[in-house]
C-alpha cells in the first residue's frame, strides 16, 4: 500500500499523524523545525523529517517513498510551502497523488467589539507608531523584522527554541521582553501575561481554534487590551481534520 506524506507541525498535522500511527499506515511527516520535531509525540509506524524542501525535493520524496497521499496541514498563513507542495505534485504529471488541504475552522469576528483589522504587518506597524503602551506580538518570529521599530516597546510570545530567540534579538527586542513558550495557551494565562507587562495591545494572526485565537480575544476584551488581527492574504478552502481522518479510514479500508 502506498505510503501517506504530510505537512505540517501544527496541531493538525500531529493529530492527523497521531491517527496515521494508530492505523498502522506506513507515513512520513514532515515539520520545518528541529523543534517542531522535539514536541512530537512518539511514534511507532511514523516517520519524522525536520528538513526544509524546495520544489524538486518535495517531487522527489514523494518519488522515492510511493506516496499517493499527500496532507497540507500546515499553518494558514504559510502560503510559500503550500504553493510549493502543490506545485511539486503537478510538476509529477502522476493522477494517483492525491493531495488534501486541511482547513482551519472559520473565525467571524466582524462584529466583535475592540478588535482592529490589518491586511499585513506593515499595515498593522504604521496604526501601532501613532500610539503608546506595550504590545503583545503573538504572530511569530517568522515576520518579528516587520516590528523593528516598535521593538522597545513589543514583549513578543514565540516558540522557545534557538532560532526564535535569535530572530528576537536580531530584530532589536531586549532579552526582557521576550516571552519563549510553547502554546496554544488558556484565557486565564493571556490575562495574566497582559496584566504582568501591562500590555495595551495584542497583534494576532487570524489563527483558528486549534491556534488559541478565541482565548486570546476573550483575555484582550476583559483586560481592555485592543486586539489588533492580521487577516490572512489568502482564503483557505479544504477539508477538516475529522474529514481527512474519515477519508484515511476509507482508502486504507478497501
Amino acid at each position: 500500500m502506498s505510503k501517506i506524506l504530510i505537512f505540517g507541525g501544527t496541531t493538525e498535522g500531529r493529530e492527523i499523524a497521531t491517527a496515521c500511527d494508530n492505523l498502522c499506515i506506513d507515513t512520513l511527516l514532515c515539520v520545518a523545525t528541529e523543534y517542531g520535531k522535539e514536541v512530537l509525540p512518539p511514534f511507532t509506524n511514523v516517520r519524522v523529517s525536520d528538513k526544509r524542501l524546495n520544489i524538486d525535493e518535495i517531487s522527489s520524496l514523494i518519488e522515492k517513498n510511493d506516496i499517493s497521499y499527500v496532507i497540507d496541514a500546515t499553518h494558514p498563513y504559510a502560503y510559500e510551502i503550500s504553493k510549493n507542495i502543490e506545485i511539486a505534485i503537478l510538476n509529477l504529471n502522476k493522477q494517483n497523488v492525491k493531495l488534501f488541504k486541511i482547513k482551519r475552522e472559520d473565525m467571524n469576528i466582524s462584529s466583535s467589539d475592540g478588535i482592529l483589522e490589518f491586511s499585513s504587518n506593515e499595515e498593522a506597524v504604521k496604526y501601532l507608531l501613532n500610539t503608546r503602551g506595550n504590545i503583545l506580538l503573538t504572530t511569530g518570529s517568522k515576520e518579528i523584522a516587520d516590528y523593528r521599530e516598535l521593538s522597545s516597546r513589543i514583549f513578543p510570545r514565540i516558540l522557545p527554541s534557538v532560532d526564535s530567540i535569535n530572530a528576537c534579538l536580531s530584530a532589536g527586542v531586549a532579552s526582557k521582553n521576550i516571552i519563549a513558550m510553547q502554546g496554544p495557551f488558556s484565557k486565564e494565562l493571556n490575562e495574566a501575561i497582559i496584566k504582568e507587562f501591562d500590555c495595551k495591545y495584542l497583534v494576532s494572526k487570524l489563527s483558528g481554534k486549534s491556534g488559541g485565537f478565541d482565548e486570546k480575544i476573550e483575555a484582550a476584551k476583559s483586560t481592555g487590551c485592543k486586539a489588533i488581527i492580521i487577516l490572512p492574504k489568502i482564503k483557505v478552502t479544504g477539508i477538516t481534520v475529522a474529514k481527512c481522518i474519515e477519508n484515511i479510514k476509507k482508502y486504507y479500508n478497501k
